[in-house]
This record gives structure tokens, C-alpha cells and sequence, in this order.
């Protein structure tokens, strides 16, 4: 209606949680940071709160935008579920095939942990970020809390981000969910803006909407500020309302007068109390429900016979689940692979990549299960060393016992690697791989081959193919490779050096 007056291109104080819009005040930008820095680091939860108003959900909208590539996101607007709802969402968001509507949370929770261990093998990660937290039930936090218990040996596989009112701190402060506060990694709660900072969200949402930034005068700001206590929701009540106003009046700035009359009429309305008809309808209602009551508690017997003759139904029955779950691998992104860097005598044995998944042929019915593969004594270290060190050429004497101690005196150097799936596949060299029995024990094999669904491990006596997140829920993330390095005199770097070290460490 005002826009043409005002010379606007568009309604600039719309409730719509609109990223253009949002005014990164210094507390908005540091809870944005404290959300990145969360998910930077990952695992566990990640807690913003404030007011009603105060910018949450346009925070996180921005938050979505600024997200890495690596990164799979589960947006739930609907906290009001149970444990299986919620969970049924979340797969739902996150493409998670599971066996429909009947599903048990068995099921559930085994279809998405296949699913977090197949996205950590390609490299990325997943979040979930739940708006309005504040009411999450008991039984369902709980349930959220055990979400993150999905994990390999190294690194958890999902992150949670709750947002909510202040009522969800004073939550997580009871002694019932310690648990969950202990594993919060980043918090921030939003303030109301200062009356610096509402200047600043008025002047720039109005220059968004291509506005004057003095259409409002520092008296109309003061009062605007005033009245809605410095909360962004009410703020853009009030100078919508007081637009309108200065609209109908034919003025070109909203003075404070108009400023305060819109405050005015726009929290009376909103603290309007019942009428008299409300009143007595409310009144009418008590009476009756309480004369109903004590109809019925002065026949009692009356009402016994009654209810024993009503065929309750049988809740047990839902319990009653299907057990079969349809589980569809999700495709697999294939990750660019780094190339080893080149040597004067010798070249890196490569991990070949394993065929196209259309071109895998099926595996035999004899295909032996990993767990039970990898738990035989014979998986040692220095046996799976051996195998590594003869794709190098370099033959491992029976009763060695330290094979990695052979590798300088051929230019080669054994050197331990810890990190993710992707950063020791992007390294693309046969490796080591470290795993940890459920109890407790070590076990070690060569890599040989890597592929997007399967790879190949080997000792000195036998090889395998398995599926990676079949190998990742026993993987410690820790590997040894072999690698040789450059030989050069060269001890310090120093600038317009041209020695073969500096072109290898470019490289």
C-alpha cells in the first residue's frame, strides 16, 4: 500500500524470514560464528537460543547458506513428535530409505547409521539442526542424545544443532540430561538489539528495499526501540504499522509521534484482554464440566457398569512392527584422488581404484564376513607391513620384527597417518589400516585397492574384498603408508630457492 510513497521496491519489514534481510548486529555475527566454528569442528551438540523475535531461524537460514559442500543438512520445524516421528523425519529429510510407515525405531536407527557411514566414506558430513527444541519432550531428547553415540573409533557421524527460547536452557540444566549438556561443543544466546543496533536494523532494511535510510527520525527510532525492547519481530510490527501511518497522513518520514501511536495500537491489540461474551462463555463452560463431575462421581456404579462394557482398543498393537527394512544404498559421489608425487627412482605403488559399481560382478556366496575375517590372529602388524613393503620391492626377511625398520636403507620412510576415510584415499598409496576388535584386541591389514563402495586388504597369507562402511565401523583411523621422499641437501627453505625439494612440496 505505502511502497509507492515511500519509493520502495518492496514491503522492508516483512516477519518472512527473508536472508537479504538479515542485519548482522555483533552478537548475530558471533552466534553465526559460534554455529560455523560447531560444525567445524563436529560432533555433538550445538545450542542457540533467545527470545521470541530476537533472529533465530533467519540466523539459520543464513547459516544454511554458508554451509561447505561436504556437508548434508536435516532441517525439522516440527519438534512436537516422538521418538520414531522424529526419527522417521529425519530420514525422510536426509532421503534415508527405511521399511514405511511401520518401522521400528530398530530399523530406523539401522537404516541411518548405515546411511552416516556410507556419507563419512565419501567424505561428508551430516547435521540436523531442530527448531524450536524447547519443546522436545523428555523421552525424545534422550533419543537425540543416543543419535550421537553413531560413531566409528575415530570421529562421530552426526552433529545436532537445537534451537530454541530461552526455556531450552533452563532444560538442559537439569540433572536428568547432564549427558546431553556435556556434550554441547559451542552456545550462544541472542539478545534484544541495543538502540544503536535497532538505528542500524531500521536504516538497513530500508535501504534493502532500495528506501531512504532517513524515512524514520531519531525520535521515531527511540520510541520504536522503546516499545518493542529492542526485539527484531516487534521492531518490524511497529514500522510497518508506523509506515502505514506516516502513509495516510502524507508524510514523507515517520516522526516520533506517529512512531509512538503505532506502538500504541499495535500492543493493545496484542494484549487485548477476553470480552465480557469470552468471559461468560469460559464461565458457562466451567459450570458445566464441574456439575458433570459431580453427576457422575454420585454414581459410581453406574459408571463402572458403563465402562465395562466399552471395547477399549489394544495399544500394544502398534508395537507390533514389520521387521523387513528395504535398504537402498543412496548413490556415491566419487572423491578426485590426489596423485602420489613422483620419484627420481622409484614410483609409489598406486591404490588402484577399484572398477565402476555397474561392473563389480557379484560376489561369490563364500564372500567371508569382515568382523569375523579380520579377527584372526594372522592380521599382525608386522605380517600386513611385509605386504606393504613388497609392493615396494622390498622383500621383508621371516623373522623381522620391525619390517618399517628396512625401509631407509631403500630411500623409503614408514610414516603413521591419522585422519579421515578420504584424507588417507586422496593420499592414494597402499597403506596399513589399523583395526579394533569389540574386545579390545588389534588387527592390521594392507590396503590394496580403494573403490567408492568396496576395497581390498591383504596380509602376507590372504585378500578380501569388503565394503568401506563395512571396514569403517572396526577402522581406528589410523594407517602407515610407505612413501619416499625426495632426495636433497636442501635443509632450509629460503626464498628464490630452486632445489627439487621445493617443486616436490608445490607439487
Amino acid at each position: 500500500m505505502y511502497t509507492h510513497h515511500f519509493h520502495l521496491t518492496e514491503l522492508p519489514f516483512s516477519i518472512a524470514p527473508n536472508p537479504r534481510y538479515l542485519y548482522l548486529s555483533p552478537q548475530h555475527r558471533e552466534a553465526l560464528a559460534h554455529l560455523l566454528y560447531g560444525i567445524g569442528i563436529g560432533g555433538g551438540f550445538v545450542v542457540l537460543t533467545g527470545e521470541v523475535g530476537t533472529g533465530k531461524t533467519t540466523l539459520c537460514r543464513a547459516l544454511l547458506d554458508q554451509l561447505p559442500e561436504d556437508v548434508d543438512i536435516a532441517l525439522i520445524f516440527n519438534p512436537r513428535l516422538n521418538s520414531r516421528e522424529l526419527l522417521a523425519s529425519i530420514c525422510d529429510e536426509l532421503h534415508v530409505p527405511y521399511s514405511g510407515p511401520r518401522a521400528s525405531l530398530k530399523q530406523l536407527i539401522d537404516a541411518l547409521n548405515q546411511y552416516l557411514l556410507e556419507s563419512h566414506a565419501r567424505g561428508r558430513r551430516v547435521i540436523v539442526l531442530i527448531d524450536e527444541a524447547q519443546n522436545l519432550r523428555f523421552d525424545v531428547l534422550e533419543q537425540v542424545r543416543l543419535l550421537t553415540n553413531l560413531e566409528t573409533n575415530q570421529t562421530k557421524l552426526l552433529q545436532i544443532i537445537l534451537v530454541g527460547q530461552p526455556e531450552l536452557n533452563q532444560i538442559l540444566e537439569r540433572d536428568n540430561l547432564r549427558q546431553l549438556a556435556q556434550r554441547i561443543t559451542a552456545r550462544y544466546h541472542l539478545n534484544p538489539l541495543s538502540l544503536k543496533e535497532t538505528r542500524d536494523y531500521i536504516r538497513h532494511r530500508m535501504t534493502v528495499a532500495s528506501g531512504s535510510e532517513r524515512v524514520f527520525t531519531g525520535t521515531a527510532i527511540r520510541a520504536i526501540h522503546r516499545q518493542s525492547r529492542g526485539i527484531p519481530r516487534l521492531i518490524n510490527l511497529i514500522s510497518d504499522r508506523a509506515l502505514l501511518g506516516a502513509y495516510t497522513l502524507g508524510k514523507l518520514r515517520v516522526s516520533g509521534r506517529v512512531a509512538w501511536r503505532a506502538a500504541r495500537e499495535l500492543m493493545s491489540a496484542m494484549r487485548k484482554k477476553p470480552s465480557g461474551y469470552r468471559l461468560a462463555l469460559l464461565l458457562i463452560l466451567l459450570l458445566t464440566s464441574l456439575a458433570g463431575a459431580l453427576y457422575l462421581d454420585a454414581i459410581p456404579n453406574t459408571w463402572s457398569r458403563w465402562l465395562s462394557k466399552v471395547e477399549t482398543p489394544d495399544i500394544l498393537k502398534s508395537d507390533e512392527m514389520a521387521t523387513a527394512d528395504a535398504k537402498t544404498p543412496p548413490t556415491t559421489v566419487t572423491a578426485p584422488e590426489t596423485p602420489a608425487p613422483a620419484s627420481e627412482n622409484k614410483a609409489p605403488p598406486q591404490a588402484v581404484p577399484m572398477p565402476a559399481p555397474d561392473h563389480i560382478p557379484a560376489p561369490p556366496p563364500s564372500t567371508p564376513v569382515f568382523a569375523e575375517w579380520i579377527g584372526s590372529p594372522q592380521f599382525g602388524k608386522i605380517s600386513a607391513l611385509a605386504k606393504l613393503l613388497s609392493l615396494w620391492s622390498l622383500p621383508v626377511p621371516e623373522n623381522t620384527t620391525d619390517p618399517c625398520a628396512l625401509a631407509p636403507s631403500q630411500g623409503l620412510r614408514c610414516q603413521i597417518v591419522q585422519g579421515s576415510w578420504m584424507q588417507l584415499k586422496n593420499l592414494n598409496l597402499p597403506a596399513v589400516l589399523e583395526f579394533v576388535l569389540p574386545s579390545g584386541e588389534r588387527r592390521h591389514a594392507a590396503l590394496l585397492h580403494a573403490g567408492n563402495e568396496q576395497v581390498e586388504l591383504a596380509n602376507l597369507a590372504s585378500s578380501a574384498r569388503f565394503g568401506i562402511s563395512e571396514i569403517l565401523q572396526l577402522w581406528s583411523g589410523t594407517a602407515v603408508v610407505v612413501w619416499k621422499p625426495v632426495q636433497d641437501e636442501l635443509k632450509v627453505l629460503k626464498p628464490g630457492a630452486n632445489a627439487p625439494t621445493i617443486s616436490w612440496i608445490r607439487s
